[in-house]
């Protein structure tokens, strides 16, 4: 929230050239911001997505397009991750790392699922 707030609070004073801004409205502006940046939802999902890949590979059976499809939410889950957090200062730049790294390592299931089929 505080970074939030500072580049917001940088950003306006460009903007605005000098004309004032209530403080209420900053924060006001600074939660929203700090809200959709929010990515507590998507691990969550990806969490589960996880434990949904675990029993796949310990149940057996046919896993191919099973393991596809899971593959291709997860990659949805962190993409969005990756959208919310550009722009979010060094915590962000941790974040974009870590979900890259994600993304690279859903790639390498997914390319082994396609052996499975």
């Amino acid at each position: 929230m505080e970074h939030f707030h500072a580049r917001l609070n940088e950003r306006l004073a460009e903007l605005l050239d000098g004309v004032g801004l209530e403080p209420q409205r900053l924060a006001q502006e600074a939660a929203v911001l700090a809200d959709r940046s929010d990515i507590t939802e998507e691990l969550g999902r990806l969490q589960v997505h996880s434990r949904e890949l675990d029993a796949l590979l310990n149940g057996g059976g046919e896993l191919g397009k099973k393991l596809d499809f899971l593959m291709q939410e997860m990659n949805r889950e962190t993409n969005t991750i990756l959208s919310k957090t550009s722009g979010v200062g060094e915590l962000g730049l941790k974040i974009s790392a870590l979900a890259l790294e994600a993304k690279a390592n859903i790639e390498r299931i997914r390319e082994q699922a396609l052996n499975l089929e």
